[in-house]
C-alpha cells in the first residue's frame, strides 16, 4: 500500500462528485458506515460497499471465493433486513437468502474486532472458510 487517502462525503453520499471521482481513480476503497458505528460495530467497515481492484493479485483463489461468498450473503441479507421485523420475509422462497439470514449474526460477529484485538491472517482464514462452508 503506498498511500491512504480520506474522502469525507456529506451525509455519507456515495454519489457525491468528489467521492465518485476518487473511487474511479483509486485501486480500492474502504467505506466506513455511520450506521455500523452507531450499532457499536467496530471497525465500522461496510464490507458490501468496499472494494479492491488489487485483491485478486494478492489473495489466493480460496480467499477470493470466501470473500465473494461473504459479500453475496451480506447483500442477500440487506435485501430482506427491513422485512424481517415486519413479518414480510417468508422462509423457503429463496434458499440462499434463508442461508444469509441464518448466517448473518455469525458474519457480523466475524467482521467485528476489538480495539486491542489482533487478527493474524493465519487465524482468520480458517474461521472465514468455516463460516461460509
Amino acid at each position: 500500500m503506498s498511500a491512504i487517502y480520506t474522502v469525507l462525503a456529506e451525509g455519507d453520499d456515495q454519489q457525491d462528485p468528489v467521492v465518485d471521482t476518487a473511487r474511479a481513480i483509486l485501486d480500492g476503497h474502504i467505506v466506513l458506515s455511520r450506521e455500523l458505528a452507531e450499532r457499536g460495530h467496530y471497525p465500522a467497515i461496510d464490507v458490501s460497499r468496499s472494494i479492491s481492484r488489487c485483491m485478486a493479485q494478492i489473495a489466493s483463489p480460496e480467499q477470493m471465493e470466501c470473500a465473494v461468498s461473504v459479500k453475496d450473503l451480506l447483500s442477500r441479507y440487506a435485501q430482506v433486513r427491513d422485512l424481517i421485523p415486519l413479518g414480510g420475509y417468508v422462509r423457503g422462497a429463496a434458499p440462499l437468502t434463508d442461508r444469509a439470514v441464518d448466517l448473518y449474526p455469525r458474519i457480523e460477529a466475524f467482521l467485528r474486532q476489538g480495539m486491542h484485538e489482533s487478527a493474524p491472517l493465519a487465524n482468520v482464514l480458517p474461521r472465514l472458510k468455516e463460516l461460509v462452508a
